[in-house]
């Protein structure tokens, strides 16, 4: 019960916070019981209780501090400059009301320069605001009020709470306190800092200073992304071709320390983040790579079935690559949007050797919430195999997964320092991550202000530098001068594919002296002319090309027309028209034939791969067969003798009358 008598009206010491304090909390805003403001008529903002893990000597009772709230979801509608508001808080079981669970209550309380709604002698009307579920709220404890008391009414228990509000606004209008307040250096450090003194662990890896709060000068934002996965070091080459995209990156090592105790471990990983999240600027948001066995950790984080909110409220975005030991803990994450299970069935079946896909949304939340993307890529042969007899496992996390399977791949296979490297898997995982990835930053849109160009940018870059190589080279001039504006535009050509698709960089201008040795290994630049086998891999080759086989680009009534296009985060793909009279020698599509006079249409395929916003990969492909009969070099009413069919076909004859092979005919359905 509460002791009688008068209480004193300020607390804490008057040079400042001392040792606990601060304490920072912070988490989304989240339905609490239901009483402040029904019954007591004193709203509050409940946070999850799991961040009181990390400080087991904090005493259940009532505290005083100061809040701020994500700006880009809520905005204080008074006349204050400063974010940060004044607030008293519980945290317990509230005695009164004998609750079973401890909670974090806050009563946010308007700017000390207004006039106090609680003081004593004048009418009480406790603070209030419109609701903001699920806006983050950073909260920084700066003393302690009194204990947790039970009380004989109702009444009794709103008074205490009134002198609670007044003690909180004494306590905090005293000059050494003051800076929390106005928003200088030391709130602000504190904001975004956990203290960790009053805590019986430390974490396993204390967050860099300065150059993590260090903005980034185009974009007024840093995309922080962290990769962790159980190795002391990690791939560099991943690590550069992300920061070359545009994000902050840092390696956070997991090996795992408790290997009998899975649970301890995940709790640890858990920590590690909420160190990084605790480090963020007000709005801020980052996202997480994770490799092996901190991915299913962190998977298994996210799908606690304690709690229905997000762990990390922060987390814009979670890749997880290859997770171990994923078993029906984790079958939460394979239900489909109607409820029922997407069954993981191993295959055997040859037909099976594709890359499958599949995506889970929980129902229970309208497409207006903002759901966290989670992405898993994982190896071996699972596919879906529809609705099972079983138990789905129903969520209320707000998150959209999507998971997709590699079945000829094993874990390793998306870093080229693994020996299970595999190239073709590894490229298109990095482009789904890569897209999961931007788009959790706001990519595109509302996303702007990346360093990297937009790779639609750089591919009509591409395009304008072909328009005006071939109106230099087709026009009449100086021969000398035609040939000078042709070598400039390659080199503007090849100065776009400045990166690998690996990342590495390439010197500037494309025309150094570069030899095979400044590539890697396992990826270099490349044009490559499907059918014709013509193009390049260095700059060296690649101009070559461009100069002596590409331009000039072909007959002087040569025309092409852009059909579709379709574009992803790193790559693009166009379908072409390009006809033309075969009037000259077009090196790069008929290399060695001469010309024929005739009329050729074809459609070509043009793929696009980029890397930090220069183009690294492209790839064109057409009908060759096409083109040959078009120009008379292919009749398909003449088989070769050579042939010899070695069975019948479905009409149960083993004589081929017609080649099957088609001229321009095709291109007009595609058109048409």
């Amino acid at each position: 019960m509460r002791p009688d008598g008068p209480r004193d009206l300020v607390t804490g010491p008057d040079g400042g916070p001392e040792p606990p304090y601060p304490i920072r909390l912070a988490g989304p805003v989240i339905k609490g019981f239901g009483r402040g403001s029904k019954e007591l008529g004193i709203p509050t903002a409940n946070i999850p209780a799991e961040g009181l893990v990390a400080y087991p000597d904090l005493q259940v009772g009532v505290y005083y501090g100061v809040v701020t709230l994500d700006p880009a979801r809520f905005a204080f509608n008074d006349d204050a400059s400063s974010p940060i508001r004044p607030a008293v808080l519980s945290i317990g079981y509230n005695p009164f009301y004998k609750n079973q669970t401890r909670s974090i209550e806050i009563h946010i309380m308007p700017s000390l320069a207004a006039p106090s709604p609680t003081t004593d002698g004048g009418p009480t009307k406790f603070h209030k605001l419109p609701d903001f579920y699920g806006t983050d709220l950073h909260l920084l404890i700066l003393g302690y009020i009194r204990p947790e008391y039970d009380y004989v009414s109702l009444e009794a228990l709103v008074e205490d709470i009134r002198l609670d509000c007044e003690v909180a606004r004494r306590s905090l209008q005293r000059p050494a306190y003051a800076c929390y307040l106005d928003g200088e250096e030391c709130a602000e450090d504190h904001l975004r800092r956990r203290r960790s003194s009053s805590s019986g662990t430390t974490p396993l890896q204390s967050p860099s200073n300065a150059d993590r709060r260090r903005k980034d000068a185009d974009t007024g934002a840093l995309r922080r992304l962290y990769l962790t996965s159980d190795t002391p070091e990690f791939d560099a080459g991943i690590l550069a071709r992300f920061r070359a995209e545009g994000f902050n990156v840092e390696y956070l090592p997991f090996p795992g320390g408790h290997h009998a105790d899975r649970e301890r471990d995940r709790k640890d990983l858990e920590y590690l983040l909420q160190e990084r999240e605790d480090d963020l600027e007000p709005g801020e948001r980052y996202a997480v790579v994770a490799y092996n066995k901190p991915a299913s950790l962190l998977l298994e984080s996210h799908h606690q079935p304690a709690t229905s909110t997000n762990p990390f409220p922060r987390l814009c975005a979670l890749v997880a690559y290859y997770p171990q030991n994923l078993d029906n803990s984790q079958d939460h994450l394979f239900v489909n949007t109607n409820g029922s299970p997407i069954s993981k069935v191993l295959t055997n079946n040859a037909n099976a050797n594709t890359t499958t896909s599949s995506s889970t949304t929980p129902t229970t939340y309208p497409p207006s919430v903002n759901l966290l993307p989670i992405q898993i890529h994982l190896v071996g042969d699972w596919c879906s195999a529809g609705n099972e007899a079983s138990n789905p496992t129903h969520t209320r996390k707000r998150h959209r997964c999507h998971s997709f399977f590699y079945p000829e791949s094993n874990a390793g296979f998306a870093e080229p320092s693994s020996p299970a490297y595999d190239g073709i898997a590894a490229r298109l995982a990095w482009s789904r991550a890569l897209d999961v990835l931007k788009r959790g930053f706001g990519w595109p849109g509302n996303g702007g202000g990346w360093k990297v160009p937009d790779v639609e940018s750089v591919w009509e870059e591409y395009w304008r530098c072909l328009a005006a190589a071939s109106a230099a080279c087709t026009g009449a001039g100086n021969p000398a001068t035609v040939t000078e504006e042709r070598e400039r535009l390659t080199a503007d050509i090849v100065g776009l594919m400045v990166g690998s698709s690996s990342g590495v960089q390439l010197n500037a201008s494309g025309l150094s002296d570069a030899s095979e040795t400044d590539y890697t290994a396992t990826e270099s630049p490349l044009v490559n002319c499907v059918p014709t086998m013509l193009g390049g891999t260095t700059p060296r080759s690649l101009t070559s090309f461009f100069t002596t086989q590409f331009l000039p680009t072909g007959p002087p009534d040569q025309r092409i027309r852009l059909l579709s296009r379709t574009t992803g985060v790193d790559r693009i793909v166009d379908e072409l028209h390009l006809s033309f009279t075969h009037t000259e020698e077009i090196p790069w599509l008929l290399p060695a034939v001469p010309p024929t006079d005739r009329p050729v249409r074809i459609a070509l395929v043009m793929t696009a791969s980029f890397c930090a916003g220069s183009l690294a990969r492209l790839n064109i492909y057409w009908d060759q067969a096409s083109v040959l009969v078009q120009v008379g070099l292919l009749d398909p009413a003449v088989v070769p003798s050579g042939f010899r069919a070695t069975g019948l076909n479905r009409a149960g004859k083993k004589a081929v009358e017609r080649i099957p092979v088609v001229g321009a005919e095709g291109v007009g359905r595609i058109i048409n």
